[in-house]
């Protein structure tokens, strides 16, 4: 039978590829209310975030030597998480992930999506596509996407396969996929996968490519959000159809997202990630939806990755957590890095 030997959980935010100097590019749209805003479950504009917070001297931590230096210290955590995956050496890796326009344009956006290709690419966008992204996006590629060439990475087709099938049988109706999807390159903002998955091939795969199974949810649009405790129940099926598998493989399950954003809150994410690492899910899915929306909508993939997780004895470290304010509201991103093994 298969065994799931180490879990990840890594952000993959943007902004850490991006030069602590631009970040005021972010900083001006965040204040003419050009982000969703989401606080303590609540939808608010800027200016109410801003006034709820000014007790916090948020500006304080947006100066450039504490921007680097956090900058510096998740490029550290990165590192110890890319270090952890190869001396794992899993044979093969599922991740769960999002996607954010970039693949499912609003032809279809599926709840659930298991990829079973047999190879996923990933490539550099065009200028034209680059001409359509939102002001300083594009600075963020090298973060996500291949410096000059296309980039092929292999799927697992049969644990895919296995997976979609047991979730069937578990009463998930899941979208299932053989190939990669492409969509019109005239309205599509890239042409290869979505930031979540390449930030995991260039960030934490590196040289040691391995076999991989994409588990996407919709975290992000409205109307079918799964809801949490949904995230953390299919999770819980993708780690039952793993160890029931019948091959003798090592396999590691990675979360990529999170934590809060683009309202950062530095409370509710250690919160977070001590439940995650006491595998405290009832406490988790304790918050009302309102704090798994926006760019914190990606903790979903975490609490669905630590459902997959939860009943293979492996042991929760924390890495490191940072804060990165682009505001005196407080917006901006956190990047949280853990492992389990």
């Amino acid at each position: 039978m298969a065994k799931i030997v180490l879990g990840i959980g890594c952000a993959h935010t943007p902004q850490l590829h991006t030069p602590a100097d631009k970040w005021e590019i972010r900083a001006e749209r965040d204040a003419r209310d050009g982000v969703p805003m989401w606080y303590k479950g609540e939808r608010l504009k800027y200016a109410e975030v801003l006034e709820q917070r000014q007790h916090l001297d948020l500006q304080a931590q947006t100066k450039m030597e504490i921007r680097e230096e956090r900058l510096r210290k998740s490029f550290a955590a990165v590192d110890v998480l890319a270090e952890v995956f190869a001396r794992a050496n899993p044979d093969v890796v599922v991740i769960f992930g999002n996607d954010q326009s970039e693949m499912f344009l609003d032809d279809i956006k599926p709840a659930f999506t298991i990829m079973g290709c047999p190879e996923f690419e990933n490539m550099p966008r065009t200028e034209e596509q680059i001409s359509r992204l939102p002001p300083g996006i594009a600075l963020a590629d090298p973060g996500h996407l291949p410096d000059h060439d296309r980039q092929v990475f292999p799927g697992h087709p049969d644990l895919a396969r296995h997976i979609a099938e047991h979730a069937i049988r578990k009463e998930f109706d899941v979208s299932y996929s053989n190939r990669q999807f492409h969509p019109d390159p005239g309205r599509a903002q890239t042409s290869g996968m979505p930031h979540s998955y390449g930030f995991i091939y260039k960030q934490i795969f590196r040289t040691h490519v391995k076999p991989h199974v994409p588990v996407d949810t919709n975290t992000f649009f409205p109307p079918n959000q799964p809801l949490a405790p949904r995230c953390y129940a299919l999770g819980k099926v993708v780690g039952e159809a793993i160890r029931e598998w019948d091959r003798d493989l090592n396999v590691c399950v990675i979360a990529t997202g999170g934590l809060s954003h683009f309202v950062v809150d530095e409370d509710f994410d250690h919160d977070i990630m001590e439940a995650m690492e006491r595998n405290d899910f009832e406490h988790l899915l304790r918050y009302s939806e309102g704090y798994y929306q926006a760019g914190s909508s990606e903790i979903k993939s975490w609490i669905a990755a630590g459902g997959a997780m939860q009943d293979s004895g492996l042991v929760g470290h924390i890495v490191d957590y940072h804060a990165l304010y682009r505001t005196p509201a407080g917006t901006g991103s956190s990047t949280a890095f853990m492992y389990w093994q």
